[in-house]
């Protein structure tokens, strides 16, 4: 299992509920130990000729300050530096459906169509 790391008080922590929506909680234990007992990755797609990845997971954590949190995000890896990126998402809905257009995207950019 890896270890997460504790966010700090100005950090909003949250949990998902049975239907993948977050809930906000204030207890660290309870974050901590739903942080340790579930999965944070929802789809990883490698795409094996080109080396790319593209990883979507739940973030549990924001900053207090902010208004509503993308607490999902998709990143992509191992293409050129300046087109590695992360995009944020406010739902699991919304975070899936990023993950597959950007997905169509970088095929349509590796072979040219």
């Amino acid at each position: 299992m890896k270890s997460r790391s504790v966010p700090s008080s100005r950090e909003r922590f949250y949990v998902l509920d049975a239907k993948n929506r977050p809930v906000e909680v204030f207890d660290r234990g309870e974050w901590s130990r739903w942080m340790t007992e579930n999965e944070l990755i929802f789809r990883r797609t490698l795409l094996d000729e080109s080396g790319v990845t593209v990883t979507t997971r739940f973030r549990s954590v924001s900053e207090a300050k902010t208004g509503e949190a993308s607490l999902f995000v998709t990143r992509v890896a191992g293409m050129e530096a300046r087109d590695n990126k992360s995009y944020g998402a406010r739902t699991h809905d919304e975070a899936l459906e990023q993950h597959e257009l950007i997905v169509q995207k970088i095929l349509r950019m590796l072979t040219g169509r």
